[in-house]
């Protein structure tokens, strides 16, 4: 087999030295594992092997001739590059059948080995070697992908607009890249909007690639459309569904998965849950030089589609019907509905809102409750205020004090020691742009279409600031509205576990380690009653709900 890299990579996504770990060229003794995986297949030059936005796609790897891949249609359309004898088609979403990034076609004759979806799922499991190679280079096109700035769907919208910023961060939380043009800001705003039958009205309006205008979509009609959610979880019956996608839901599929359980992750937002808004955690272990929530929430996703995993976003539970006996019947959004041998509670917790006049007004445009680098270019050069004194307030103060002229962090107590990691604190304490004010509390928001200033209560003096944005980062209110009366709760609203759940118990055998009052159902990761709020903690007791959820699943009760 010759061996030919890209012919044209000046046009390719992404190069440098990683280039040959994103487009690696297998040999031939990898090539004779791929063929016990799939077919050899013939196609003509101009044969269409899969369109930008199909889902449910083999992967092709390449014997001979040449296949071309490209993005955008019409007057959009951008030739990525040109792929020879050894490259193979696919990036992580492959694996999920989720839709093409990119259109291949055959630029020439070509002999392809074609590996389907399951085949696919099952060579990256059983095959280390090259699965290893598969992987990584799957895992750094989805990079290249989400950095490639004339990629992705158009977003027409306003400041302004709650809708449009949470559309955006939707998005952005799920890596998917965009080009926004505000309707103030950029003077192509209207004529896109005149050009594609839309108004102002019609706010926040998507076009993706494919040219589908969507006006004033929800986050589910978006990711309809540029093929984001599953489109085979309706009515499906798993051994395990994990509710939550954060840490802990993330590493319980990952282990579950990768002990051949069918198990499906649903969640509203994204991938990552609330750790994933983070802009860098530092005490995790094994990343000394720390590592963002959103990349450690990526390659959680990559883990569990490698595994098999359905990973559903965004999918809302809306309720579950407990009985004494499985299958668990949850209730989704969208009138979808799933089946579940077991569950794992994993909805974490949500930042509480202070009880502020005009809060819900100035949502999205001046007060937030991330600090991703989408709400840093928000605030670049200006003051701000960070609300709370935990760890992820500290993360945030840290990370805005890169674009922020000022970051003033603002805490009822009287200093941080009693709740942030003494590694933030000294990052605060060096940081000459950052103030830490104690007995302090915001009373009053003030402005017109966006917040404009402040006034905050600093023990006992009232005072007026001209601060346009606030972030709050107040403590934890657990996500359990869905779970009704089903299962046992603290007076805060938190899952009870194992003993602290015993009044409520009402099997005859021990509750297994971190399972509810209700057998079959386990709670891991903040939303637990007495958990330790850490990644690493959420992480650890995912796995370990495994443990108990085999010896569940054994017993058959």
């Amino acid at each position: 087999m010759s061996k030919i890299s890209s012919s044209r990579p000046e046009d390719l996504v992404v190069g440098g030295s990683r280039h040959h770990q994103i487009f690696p060229t297998l040999d031939d003794r990898q090539f004779a594992v791929l063929e016990r995986y799939g077919e050899r297949r013939r196609l003509h030059a101009g044969d269409i092997l899969f369109a930008e936005g199909d889902r449910h796609i083999p992967m092709f790897a390449i014997v001979s001739g040449t296949i071309e891949s490209s993005r955008g249609a019409g007057d959009k359309h951008r030739k990525l590059g040109v792929h020879g004898p050894g490259s193979f088609t696919g990036e992580v979403g492959t694996l999920a059948g989720r839709g093409a990034v990119t259109t291949a076609h055959a630029a020439s004759d070509c002999e392809v080995i074609v590996i389907d979806e399951e085949s696919l799922r099952a060579l990256v499991t059983a095959e280390a070697e090259l699965s290893e190679t598969i992987m990584r280079a799957y895992i750094l096109r989805r990079v290249a992908f989400i950095q490639d700035q004339q990629s992705g769907v158009v977003v027409i919208g306003s400041s302004a607009s709650w809708p449009t910023f949470v559309l955006r961060h939707f998005l952005s939380r799920n890596a998917q890249p965009s080009a926004y043009f505000d309707i103030v800001e950029h003077e192509e705003a209207k004529a896109l909007l005149e050009r594609h039958g839309a108004t102002e009205a019609d706010m926040p309006v998507v076009i993706t690639l494919q040219g589908q205008v969507l006006k004033q979509p929800t986050n589910r009609a978006v990711a309809d459309a540029i093929g984001l959610s599953p489109d085979r979880l309706n009515g499906e019956h798993f051994d395990l569904v994990v509710v939550g996608a954060g840490p802990a839901g993330l590493a319980a599929a990952v282990y579950a998965a990768s002990e051949g359980l069918r198990v499906a992750v649903l969640d509203t937002k994204a991938p990552g849950g609330q750790a994933g808004t983070s802009s860098k955690i530092e005490n995790y272990f094994g990343f000394p030089t720390g590592i963002s929530g959103q990349a450690l929430a990526g390659r959680g996703l990559s883990q569990c589609r490698k595994f098999g995993a359905e990973v559903g976003v965004p999918i809302e539970v809306l309720g579950i019907e407990c009985t004494n006996a499985p299958p668990f019947h949850l209730r989704l959004n969208y009138d979808e509905h799933v089946y579940a041998r077991a569950v794992v509670i994993a909805t974490g917790a949500r930042y509480r809102k202070p009880d502020l006049a005009r809060l819900e007004e100035f949502q999205g445009r001046g007060i937030y409750y991330s600090a991703t680098f989408m709400e840093a270019g928000f605030c670049t050069n200006q003051e701000l205020v960070i609300v709370g004194g935990g760890n992820s307030a500290g993360q945030a103060a840290v990370f805005l004090s890169g674009f922020a002229r000022h970051v003033h962090i603002v805490i009822r107590g009287e200093g941080l020691n009693a709740s942030m990691s003494s590694y933030l604190i000294r990052r605060i304490e060096a940081a000459a742009n950052v103030t830490v004010h104690v007995k302090t509390q915001i009373v009053e928001l003030q402005g017109e279409e966006h917040l404009e200033s402040i006034k905050w209560d600093s023990q006992g003096t009232i005072e007026e600031k001209p601060i346009r944005h606030v972030f709050l980062f107040l403590g934890a209110q657990p996500n359990t509205a869905w779970l009704g009366d089903c299962v046992a709760l603290d007076k805060h609203g938190f899952v009870l576990t194992g003993p602290d759940a015993a009044h409520q118990w009402t099997s005859d055998r021990p509750a297994h380690f971190l399972e509810t009052s209700r057998p079959g159902i386990f709670a891991v990761g903040d939303v637990r009653s007495g958990s330790v709020k850490r990644v690493a903690a959420a992480v650890g007791e995912g796995a370990a709900s495994i443990q108990s959820l085999h010896q569940y699943l054994a017993l058959g009760t």
